[in-house]
């Protein structure tokens, strides 16, 4: 049997578990809505966190950026099969384990980045910052159409 089948027949339990996004009695379409207007989220909480972050306002930026982390979390779960559609990539499907990873490094890049506000370390934040803006990057080349 494949490993990724495998994998996947392990994984799915928990992942459906483990985020509040529920798909399974939604259509394609609310799908792709959903989906589109969570990347609308990511796309708005990151914008408000540059400036923030370029003045080191840990404060502010740490409530942006749990709700960003909440959001990145959810959008991971948009993508189940049988749910092509809007600006996605056919290529997200037939390619999951990449899109699976450069998901993985965009929240993992997130939660760098509450560390960073947890330490107060301003290079570290805008470090971090820019490699999570990195990520978007990354996804979007290989996997927007």
């Amino acid at each position: 049997m494949n490993i990724k089948l495998i994998l996947l027949l392990i994984f799915i339990p928990f992942f459906s578990i483990s985020h509040e996004v529920n798909i399974e009695d939604k259509s394609v379409e609310k799908i792709v809505k959903e989906r589109m207007a969570n990347m609308s989220k990511i796309k708005a909480y990151s914008s408000k966190m540059y400036p923030l972050a370029m003045a080191s306002e840990f404060d502010e930026i740490k409530l942006l950026n749990e709700e960003l982390l909440h959001a990145a979390k959810d959008f991971k779960e948009l993508f189940p099969l049988g749910s092509q559609g809007g600006k996605a990539s056919e290529l997200i499907w037939g390619d999951r384990e990449t899109f699976d990873l450069y998901n993985d490094n965009f929240i993992k890049s997130i939660e760098d980045i509450g560390l960073s506000i947890e330490n107060q370390d301003s290079v570290s934040l805008m470090e971090n910052f820019n490699i999570m803006a990195s990520n978007c990057g990354t996804c979007h080349k290989k996997f927007r159409n």
